[in-house]
């Protein structure tokens, strides 16, 4: 069975839904939350390995958690989903990373990040091996200082993937140009775009997001647009996540660039609407 490793940050979520839009020195209503989802595991690693696990593939997270309540949270439920669990690195006492997702009325996202120990993360020994030994593996938003021992670490027959986020401790320049000089595949949505733009020196195929839309897949020189069915959703976060980790687990397994964007949008599709469904039994 083929392997996806997925290196970056881990978070526990707090999603909400609000009724207006945030308003300095005033209050905005909490419109909608899922007791279910407090707290709930977030962070790419979890979202795409996660999607990556229901195409058929193995998958493992590379990341970082506290040794805190939170930390145990994030472990259990990567466990439960199905994910390799070795590569989860706790932090002897430091607090978990956590995000507020905040969804507003006007359908723009912010996304409030303690990032915890930020800036302290080392690779441990187990991780050193899972990376080493991947024959894939994505590298997501992370730890910056550490994305050239990364890349070092792959196996030059390693088949690399990158998602791309405008951050530049993430991802500085020359990780930049590192990245988009040896990923096979990059992803980004239509803000950073231009970014990859900037840095592609390699043949990589480009998958742009595009939201509810869809996705633009850039081979070569021809781009192709691939629709997403449109889902009426109270709480989006992982949605772009799990397409991508939907298209890598159809990549990895051979399929062609656009078979592998529609399973993308069909994985991403499955955990909005099973997302849903867990919403309407708890209410």
């Amino acid at each position: 069975m083929e392997t996806l490793i997925v290196t970056g940050y881990a978070s526990i979520d707090y999603p909400v839904r609000l009724a207006g839009n945030i308003v300095p020195d005033q209050t905005t209503h909490i419109e909608y939350r899922d007791p279910s989802a407090w707290p709930r595991i977030g962070g790419t690693p979890a979202y795409v390995g996660t999607a990556a696990v229901a195409t058929g593939i193995a998958a493992a997270p590379v990341t970082w958690i506290g040794d805190d309540d939170l930390g145990g949270v994030f472990s259990r439920q990567c466990g439960d989903r199905g994910l390799g669990v070795d590569g989860i690195a706790r932090l002897k006492g430091e607090r978990s990373p956590v995000s507020l997702m905040v969804h507003q009325a006007d359908g723009a996202t912010a996304c409030l990040f303690d990032p915890g120990f930020s800036g302290r993360e080392r690779l441990t020994d187990a991780q050193k091996t899972l990376i080493s030994a991947a024959a894939h593996i994505c590298i997501s938003v992370g730890p910056g200082h550490l994305v050239g021992d990364i890349l070092a670490l792959c196996s030059p027959s390693a088949a690399l993937y990158w998602i791309v986020k405008n951050d530049p401790l993430a991802f500085p320049d020359d990780a930049c140009a590192a990245l988009a000089a040896r990923a096979s595949v990059i992803f980004c949505n239509q803000s950073e775009r231009h970014a990859i733009d900037r840095t592609m020196t390699g043949p990589a195929i480009v998958v742009e997001t595009r939201g509810a839309q869809g996705a633009d897949i850039t081979i070569g020189k021809t781009r192709h647009f691939i629709a997403a069915q449109a889902i009426a959703v109270d709480d989006p976060t992982g949605a772009g996540d799990s397409f991508a980790g939907g298209f890598l687990g159809a990549f990895c397994q051979g399929s062609a660039p656009l078979e592998a964007a529609r399973q993308g949008m069909e994985t991403a599709a499955a955990m909005l609407e099973s997302r849903i469904k867990r919403t309407s039994e708890t209410q």
